[in-house]
């Protein structure tokens, strides 16, 4: 008899059954709510690190081929006609016999 009072007195408390359950359960809300909470944040954190990371990659296929670029340029340019070019207005000649090499002799 005793607990259909108090459960009369609980009823008598809440205006609906239903805000007596949200009220009765507002831990267990509350844990939820804070569980979305950090769901939300970590696919906004998640997408962030996606899209830095896409960018990035952007960067680096755009250094690839400035490197390729200038490579091959530099391979260009090192050529021995394009040099003997350059140098031709200095007036350098570059000769094209081998170079010869000079040995030392032993002392007696």
């Amino acid at each position: 008899m005793e607990e259909s009072k108090s459960s009369k007195l609980e009823h008598k408390k809440y205006k609906s059954i239903s805000s007596m359950i949200v009220w009765k359960n507002k831990m267990f809300l509350l844990f939820l709510f804070s569980l979305a909470l950090i769901y939300i944040g970590n696919v906004q954190y998640s997408e962030y690190r996606i899209r830095k990371a896409q960018i990035l990659e952007k960067e680096v296929t755009q250094l690839k081929w400035n490197y390729t670029t200038m490579s091959s340029g530099m391979i260009y340019n090192g050529m021995e006609q394009q040099v003997s070019k350059k140098v031709s207005a200095n007036e350098l000649i570059i000769k094209s016999d081998v170079p010869k090499v000079l040995i030392q002799g032993k002392a007696k």
